[in-house]
């Protein structure tokens, strides 16, 4: 019992352990593809729509009918009641089939391109949530550095150099020390918050544990800046757009389904009847083809409905097309400016900022300069760091709607394999539901 029990708890260790991982942008993508919600409602869709295609398909049933009087009990003086007429009648749809075969197919692949543009939000989404907990993370670990710091000057009362006292500390300096300690705690409280609200966002959004994140990747510039010529051209495939496409092709066969449902389908009959004749009761067969005759004064309503949701449908698609192209060239601009303006702070703020830190802390160890002096040039430091932390934020979020508007994805392949995954669950779940 006792070996079973610590073989138990090393492998409640080992899973504890592999659950447990630093999350990288594309495992977080990945894990949100898995569990969201809105792609399980996309592919729900696919569903309704296939079933629209088998339903368009479809002739409409045969009819039978029935007919029982006493008409032949009259004639021959028998009386009682008798089946004297069955009828069976089966309409033909025509042409009509072929066009709502049509439109359920262009739907179907509308559905398609949406699900794909729902991937692509949910991306989006990931992205930036993931990025604010980078960066939430990284003002944290400033913050901790400040607070040691603080800690750590507020808790020297002299400072020396090989054994031989420099200086001590005067009650203004211990004052304001005291000050600036408890500065960094609020700071650091503040940052710890900050980290507790995106890091439980995060873990909502891919349906996580809270301990199953021990780290996030550290928060980077942007280096590789993608080219607005083939950001274009890739957004002429824009899923959103190729979605729309189909809709707007849906449309104009839906007015073919109307011009073709303005009259009734014509119908072919057979017909059995029985009645009494010179000879005695006899059966009577029939065939009989029904057609509707138009009225040439009667106004299609239907055709003119459908007419208007295609020219609707055209008009969202130009709409769409403005829009998009709109805040691609809006997004690309911002991050470029973000990524220059990263550039120019690190040389000119950052690297001079850390600079002056390092002469400070030299000047201060040779008694040159006072504590508060080293202390300025840190919290110098510290401002620099978190404004380029917040300009490097700012861009990984531009290009994550960059990659929106353009409808690049992430990573082709999770998706795939995480959509494949889904379909699979989602009907395991719809059988089991049916049963």
């Amino acid at each position: 019992m006792f070996v079973r029990n610590i073989i138990l708890l090393i492998s409640v260790l080992v899973s504890t352990q592999s659950i447990a991982q630093q999350w990288t942008l594309q495992s977080s993508v990945q894990q949100a593809i898995e569990t969201s919600p809105e792609l399980k409602k996309s592919i729900a869709e696919l569903g309704v729509r296939q079933a629209d295609i088998n339903l368009s398909s479809l002739w409409p049933d045969p009819e039978i009918g029935f007919k029982v009087d006493n008409k032949m009990g009259q004639d021959d003086g028998a009386g009682g009641y008798d089946l004297t007429d069955v009828t069976i009648t089966q309409s033909i749809p025509m042409s009509r089939i072929k066009y709502q075969e049509d439109a359920a197919s262009a739907s179907m692949k509308a559905a398609r391109y949406t699900q794909q543009y729902q991937s692509l939000q949910v991306q989006n989404r990931v992205s930036k949530v993931f990025h604010q907990l980078q960066f939430a993370s990284a003002k944290l670990t400033l913050a901790k550095k400040q607070l040691k710091l603080a800690k750590d000057l507020s808790g020297n009362k002299k400072t020396s150099v090989n054994g031989v006292v420099v200086r001590y500390l005067s009650p203004l300096e211990e004052m304001r020390l005291t000050i600036i300690r408890e500065e960094a705690k609020q700071a650091e409280s503040s940052a710890e918050g900050k980290y507790t609200e995106a890091l439980s966002e995060f873990v909502k959004l891919l349906g996580i544990e809270m301990n199953s994140v021990t780290s996030v990747s550290k928060l980077i510039p942007v280096t590789d800046i993608p080219d607005l010529k083939q950001l274009a051209e890739l957004q002429n495939s824009h899923a959103q757009l190729s979605s729309q496409q189909q809709e707007v092709l849906a449309a104009n066969h839906n007015i073919q389904v109307a011009r073709n449902n303005q009259s009734i389908d014509p119908s072919i009959g057979l017909s059995w009847q029985r009645d009494t004749l010179s000879t005695g009761r006899e059966d009577i067969y029939a065939i009989m083809f029904n057609i509707q005759i138009p009225l040439t004064s009667r106004a299609n309503k239907a055709e003119s409905k459908a007419t208007y949701k295609a020219s609707q449908q055209k008009i969202e698609l130009q709409l769409l097309k403005r829009e998009l192209k709109i805040n691609l060239n809006r997004s690309y601009t911002h991050l470029n400016h973000v990524i220059e303006q990263a550039v120019e702070y690190k040389k000119k703020v950052l690297k001079p900022a850390s600079k002056m830190l390092d002469l400070t802390d030299k000047g201060f160890t040779s008694g040159e300069l006072n504590i508060l002096s080293l202390v300025d040039a840190n919290n110098t430091s510290f401002e620099a760091q978190l404004t380029y932390l917040d300009l490097l934020y700012q861009a990984r979020i531009e290009l994550a709607e960059v990659k929106l508007y353009a409808g690049q994805l992430i990573t082709d392949t999770q998706v795939q394999s995480a959509t494949t995954q889904n379909v699979t669950l989602l009907h395991s779940d719809l059988s089991v539901e049916g049963k």
